[in-house]
């Protein structure tokens, strides 16, 4: 019951619905505008009457979706999360939580560092795969520095 309250009656919630009370209609009123216009004779007012209750409809849409995403299993939050869940998951030997786990962890080749490259580009590539992953996941907290490199 406070999941419900919490989706439909919290402060982000109410004014999603408050925008979609506003807009929406709006979109209808414009429509039927647009519509009244076109049998005047404005021949650009029959597109305007159809893109208007697309507009409607797309905010009908979003309104939807941005109710019923559950932000804590999408994203980075969700990501940390499974991250999280798989870290437990290996320290439990006995415990996998999926089937596909063990046996995409026997399949994994091997890590860059411990591979002979016979190209040294291939290597630097390899290098920076391994830096890249190391470091984590980009977020719009945690950049990553630009590198230029040119061609000598």
């Amino acid at each position: 019951m406070a999941d419900v309250r919490e989706r439909w009656l919290s402060g982000r919630a109410v004014s999603l619905h408050a925008a979609a009370l506003v807009f929406v209609p709006g979109c209808a009123l414009a429509a039927w505008w647009q519509i009244g216009r076109a049998q005047d004779g404005n021949q650009l007012s029959y597109f305007y009457s159809v893109m208007w209750p697309a507009f409607g409809l797309l905010a009908l849409y979003f309104w939807w979706l941005l109710i019923h995403t559950d932000y804590d299993n999408v994203g980075l939050k969700g990501m940390r999360r499974q991250q999280a869940q798989a870290a437990v998951a290996d320290d439990a030997p006995g415990e996998a939580t999926s089937p596909v786990a063990p046996a995409a962890a026997a399949e994994a080749p091997a890590p860059a560092a411990d591979m002979e490259v016979d190209d040294p580009e291939l290597a630097a590539y390899n290098a920076r795969l391994a830096e890249l992953s190391a470091a984590g996941p980009k977020t719009w907290r945690k950049k990553e520095p630009v590198v230029v490199r040119r061609a000598q």
